[in-house]
C-alpha cells in the first residue's frame, strides 16, 4: 500500500484522457449518395419510339422537339428531352430512320463541378466501352460542366457492313 497516494492521481489522469471537448471531435460528413434517373445502358440498341415505351411514365415527364434541325455533323436530327424530378436525358435521333446519335444528360441546376454525378444520374461508368462519354465544360466556367453526352458506339459488325 505504499503506492495509495498515487490511486487518485491516476483516476483523475484516466478521466482527463478520456474526456474530450465536442469540438476536438470530428464530424463525418456524409454525402447523399446519388440515385440513377435514368437507365441509359437499358436504352442502347432501341429507336427514338421504342426508347419512348420504358421511359414514359409518371415520374417521367417527355418533351417532344420534332422539328428537325442540322447538326454539327451535319446530319439531320430531332430531339425527345425526358424530365424526371430535376433530371433530363435528351435523346438526339435521325427523324428519317429514328437511329438514336446521342444521349445527354443534364440537370435543371445547369452546373456541375463533377461530370460523374451526371454519368451516376444515368447509370453510366466511364469504363462503358458500349458509349463514347463526352463531358461537355461551360462556356463561362470551364472547371464546370453543363451535361455529359453519351454516343452508342457501333458494333463492329454493324461497322463493317
Amino acid at each position: 500500500m505504499r503506492y495509495r497516494f498515487l490511486l487518485p492521481l491516476g483516476f483523475l489522469l484516466g478521466c482527463a484522457a478520456t474526456d474530450q471537448p465536442a469540438s476536438d471531435v470530428p464530424t463525418a460528413s456524409t454525402v447523399p449518395p446519388v440515385s440513377r434517373a435514368f437507365d441509359v445502358p437499358a436504352l442502347l440498341g432501341m429507336n427514338a419510339d421504342q426508347i419512348a415505351q420504358p421511359l414514359t411514365g409518371q415520374s417521367i415527364r417527355p418533351d417532344h422537339d420534332r422539328t428537325p434541325r442540322v447538326g454539327p455533323t451535319g446530319a439531320t436530327e430531332a430531339l425527345y428531352t425526358y424530365w424526371r424530378d430535376t433530371t433530363a436525358l435528351e435523346v438526339s435521333y435521325n427523324p428519317e430512320t429514328l437511329r438514336v446519335n446521342s444521349f445527354f444528360i443534364k440537370t435543371k441546376a445547369g452546373h456541375t463541378t463533377n461530370y460523374e454525378t451526371l454519368l451516376k444520374l444515368a447509370n453510366v461508368s466511364r469504363f462503358d466501352k458500349r458509349l463514347s462519354i463526352e463531358p461537355i465544360a461551360s462556356v463561362s466556367n470551364p472547371q464546370q460542366f453543363t451535361g455529359v453526352k453519351l454516343t452508342p458506339q457501333l458494333a463492329s459488325a454493324e461497322a463493317s457492313q
